[in-house]
């Protein structure tokens, strides 16, 4: 049921998958336009646990021209994130028609390394700058989506020799060591 919901809802916003403006996602099979999808990784057996990494693309509005020393500053005020401050991204908008790369995290509150965002459509204020005077605001909405996905994880062990010195010289004994890798 959630596979479908999310097939319908990616086949809605595809349509709008060269509005303006937008993010541009980086994927193995070239870039998204029509939304973020991150995959959350649940690990069974005898290594429980999850990974959940961030998504990188960048910043695009085809109807705002990059610019020497122009800056794209984008707002997530989404309902329940953080406002103290929103989760937000100043980036330079210089050049390629596109931002500065962005990392994408899912959260709600603001932090230095990844851009946060929630699961579902996310709401966005986007001021450009130039030389720190504001020359255009706009608003835009951007779906994204969590697809999670279960793997089966066990130890991986290798066998060390330990060793101890005494009177009697030194003496060494196999020692099992098992780590839960990724």
């Amino acid at each position: 049921m959630l596979k479908l919901a999310f097939v319908v809802l990616a086949g809605l916003v595809s349509s709008l998958a060269f509005a303006a403006p937008g993010f541009v996602i980086d994927t193995p099979n070239g870039p998204r336009t029509d939304s973020i999808i991150m995959e959350r990784v649940i690990y069974t057996g005898a290594c429980p646990g999850s990974n959940l990494g961030p998504v990188r693309g960048y910043f695009y509005d085809p109807e705002v021209p990059t610019l020497d020393g122009r800056r794209v500053k984008i707002i997530n005020v989404t309902p329940g994130m953080s406002s103290d401050p929103y989760p937000f991204t100043d980036r330079q908008y210089q050049s390629g028609g596109r931002s500065e790369k962005i990392d994408f995290l899912p959260r709600s509150n603001h932090g230095q390394r990844y851009f946060s965002v929630a699961e579902g459509l996310n709401d966005f204020e986007v001021t450009f700058s130039d030389g720190g005077r504001v020359v255009e605001t706009k608003s835009f909405q951007f779906p994204v989506f969590i697809a999670t996905r279960y793997e089966s994880r066990y130890p991986v062990c290798r066998v060390e020799n330990r060793c101890s010195y005494g009177p009697n010289g030194t003496v060494c004994y196999p020692y099992t060591i098992c780590d839960c890798l990724n």
